[in-house]
């Protein structure tokens, strides 16, 4: 797109077009490289001169005289640009947005920099970390209700920390060792911090640092 104005933008300084009629030659799909060949009734008296050429085939085409409105390859140029900068702004926010999303889904894996993290962890009750048992289901069971059975499982990965805010990689890697059935679509969810979101005592903190995790924590009303 840009390119193409560019190529308007140099037609329009070569044969003195207003900005009226080189929007006028763009909305009939004329070629910028090729309007020297209709800019030439010097040398072909017979034709009309190139801004009345394109007046008379807008009128035919259109049934109007002119556009309603009139913007100059300048300002079209420099719409572009500010659209393009709006995306890559955007993209950005996404980019950053995914990355302090943490998805422990059936394909998550216990990253190097996971494990190290919890070995340097000092509040970790490492004696008690033991595999709970599978909890027994009924067929009319639903995720919501599998929840509400299993909700102990999530309050013993938090409290194994013995500290007020928990990151979610580090509840997650505690679940894989004490709850191996551990699946966040297990309870209709996407992520661990939805399924954290919907236990009623905790709150689910976003980061707000580039790569950082976001943390769990307990409602201030369970703590009283």
């Amino acid at each position: 797109m840009a390119v193409k104005l560019d190529k308007w933008l140099t037609a329009q300084k070569r044969h003195r077009l207003s900005d009226k009629h080189t929007q006028m030659a763009r909305e009939l799909d004329l070629n910028p490289d090729k309007l020297g060949k209709i800019d030439n009734h010097e040398q072909e008296p017979w034709k009309a001169p190139l801004p009345q050429f394109i007046e008379d085939l807008y009128f035919k085409r259109f049934k109007i005289e002119e556009p309603l409105i009139v913007k100059s390859i300048k300002q079209l140029i420099a719409e572009e640009k500010i659209k393009k900068e709006q995306q890559k702004k955007a993209k950005e926010q996404k980019r950053k947005a995914k990355l302090q999303e943490d998805d422990f889904t059936t394909d998550d894996k216990v990253t190097e920099n996971s494990v190290e993290q919890i070995n340097h962890t000092k509040k970790v009750r490492y004696n008690d970390i033991k595999l709970i048992a599978k909890v027994q289901l009924e067929a009319g069971d639903t995720p919501e209700t599998i929840l509400q059975k299993e909700a102990h499982i999530f309050d013993e990965a938090f409290d194994l920390y013995e500290k007020e805010n928990v990151a979610l990689s580090e509840l997650g890697f505690m679940l894989k060792q004490i709850y191996p059935q551990y699946k966040p679509r297990r309870y209709g969810c996407k992520t661990l911090g939805e399924i954290y979101e919907k236990l009623d005592q905790y709150e689910v903190i976003q980061a707000e640092e580039k790569g950082a995790c976001n943390i769990v924590r307990k409602k201030r009303s369970f703590l009283e």
